[in-house]
């Protein structure tokens, strides 16, 4: 008996010795595991309970005109973020907060899911306004609310101009990123670097700490070549020639004629950029880049060019307008104002379409093409601006019958506000072809390729000037001041046919023998009269007016007023 007691006694503690070296290979092998096999996968999931790193965004470069006016700047503020170690309390900070400053419902309803769902650092709302940060502040500073609500430094993008230049400057997103304009084609000088902050979360699973792991590096200033005053008086002589003519919208560009750097450019309807992932991309577009249309008789100055270019008329030559109504083959051309014969200045003082189609014709496709071309059209004029459009020019060969004559009068091809207004700076600086500038600091004249020889550009001027003397583009003038300029007025293309709709435009420079300014403007479906010289003649004057003290431009007295001393 008693051997066998012993036996049984030895036999449980062997079993007893089995199980426990069993549970210390256990230990070991989980130990093994969990420090060796699975050591990266268990201090990832460590580090994102104890830790959790933020990107910070980078101060954006201010943007200012060609003055040093602050159209764009990003202002340091606060952001509102959620420490979440109690759900019910992290519920009634998100309650009292948004007494204070409201949330939309799917702003409020997604931080509040995320707090249910047990995250620890949760955004309430970013890049406060020094008012909404007046009015939450002291929660974080209550003792009920203690440690759930903080804040953090970020940078606001702000435009103190409100909607002046919208398109051009574009706007950003909550994130700084770039939603259109400068701060879209800029966007890699502007953004500069974005730094990193780590938030520390303690085994009560409070923030306890927040450092910096890399500083943002801030963007480069940039410097536009617009003028804010100008600016402002071109939105505002636009929005007014839109709103009387009840049309649906249009554009003004406005140029120094030698350097080609842009002193103005609007497109209405504008917006306020700090709004703009609210703005309909209807209003986003730049009308003045963006924008195609078929020119209609403005494009006269580019066959005027060419026949210029090309001899293709002799001086005593008068063209057969066949009293407004000439027919092509089966398409009929006709003429607002019906003319017997004309000379070759008068086809483009007077506008005749009849006329023009002849000098086309005269001219011939494969040189009028060259001087399309030439002037830069079918491609874009090159600005630093996004979302310019090519417009559409059809190469000789898949010309019809009749487009020779139709594109000598400006159909047939699409153009951008832009690009007439390079166009019609040709004259103005001299023959050359300008690119257009938005940036103060380009080099000055841009680049340039002559397409028309002085004598033709000062033959061409003349003509323009008499446009506005005694022709179409009488309600351009300014009494005392020379302007050269020429009207436009186009059906539009609506589900693939010309419709009764229309665009009315007109481009000019002034003081035409020494030219300073190049204008041009675009009306988008006027209502009533809508002829270029009742529509668009009318705003170029405006501007104009408004330009002159700028450039210290007075005219000259007729003789009769003069004061002698």
């Amino acid at each position: 008996m008693a051997v066998s007691a012993d036996r049984r006694r030895r036999r449980r503690l062997f079993f007893l010795s089995l199980m426990l070296l069993a549970w210390i290979a256990m230990i070991a092998f989980r130990l093994f595991d969990m420090q060796v096999l699975r050591y990266t996968a268990f201090m990832a999931k460590v580090k994102a309970q104890t830790s959790r790193v933020e990107d910070l965004h980078s101060k954006r470069g201010t943007i200012t005109d060609r003055n040093g006016e602050v159209l764009a700047i990003s202002l340091q503020s606060k952001s509102a973020f959620i420490s979440n170690k109690d759900s019910q309390l992290s519920l009634g900070v998100l309650k009292e907060f948004c007494l204070r400053v409201p949330l939309s419902g799917a702003q409020k309803a997604n931080v509040a899911r995320r707090i249910r769902r047990g995250e620890k650092f949760i955004w309430v709302k970013r890049k406060l306004t020094d008012d909404e940060y007046a009015k939450v502040e002291p929660l974080a500073r209550s003792a009920a609310m203690a440690g759930a609500l903080d804040f953090l430094d970020e940078y606001r993008r702000v435009y103190p101009q409100k909607n002046i230049a919208s398109h051009i400057l574009g706007g950003v997103g909550i994130d700084e990123q770039a939603l259109g304009g400068i701060e879209t084609s800029l966007d890699g000088e502007i953004q500069g670097r974005g730094g990193r902050l780590k938030v520390l979360i303690d085994a009560r699973r409070k923030i306890f700490e927040v450092k910096y792991l890399e500083q943002p590096v801030p963007g480069r200033d940039i410097h536009l070549s617009i003028d804010a005053a100008l600016q402002f008086l071109v939105e505002r002589e636009l929005a007014a020639a839109v709103e009387r003519h009840r049309a649906s919208g249009g554009a003004v560009i406005v140029m120094e004629s030698r350097s080609g750097q842009v002193l103005a450019m609007a497109s209405y309807p504008d917006y306020f950029p700090e709004r703009i992932w609210k703005i309909p991309p209807a209003v986003l577009k730049n009308k003045a880049i963006s924008f195609l249309y078929d020119p209609g008789s403005t494009f006269k100055i580019v066959l005027a060019a060419s026949a210029l270019e090309n001899g293709a008329y002799h001086p005593r030559e008068t063209f057969d307008c066949h009293n407004g109504v000439y027919f092509l083959f089966d398409r009929q051309i006709t003429d607002v104002h019906p003319f017997d014969r004309l000379r070759f200045d008068d086809v483009i003082i007077q506008s005749s379409n009849i006329g023009a189609a002849q000098i086309g014709q005269r001219l011939g496709g494969d040189k009028y093409y060259r001087t399309i071309r030439a002037f830069g059209f079918g491609c874009r004029t090159g600005i630093r601006l996004p979302a310019e459009e090519n417009g559409i020019v059809h190469p000789p060969g898949k010309w019809s019958g009749v487009s020779l004559a139709f594109l000598s009068f400006g159909y047939e091809i699409a153009v951008t506000p832009l690009q007439m207004a390079a166009a019609f700076n040709v004259p103005a600086a001299g023959g050359f072809l300008v690119r257009p500038e938005i940036l103060r600091d380009a080099p000055a004249g841009g680049l340039r390729k002559r397409v028309m020889s002085a004598p033709s550009q000062r033959r061409l001027t003349r003509i323009l000037t008499a446009v506005v003397d005694r022709g179409t583009g009488k309600k351009a003038a300014i009494g005392g001041l020379a302007i050269a300029g020429k009207t436009g007025t186009a059906q539009k293309i609506k589900t693939g046919r010309y419709a009764a709709s229309h665009i009315a435009s007109f481009g000019g420079f002034f003081p035409a023998q020494d030219p300073q300014v190049t204008i041009f403007v675009m009306i988008d479906e006027p209502q009533g009269l809508y002829f270029g010289g009742d529509v668009a003649a009318p705003l170029f004057r405006a501007i104009a007016e408004r330009l002159m003290p700028y450039l210290r431009l007075f005219p000259e007295l007729p003789a009769q007023n003069k004061i002698f001393l």
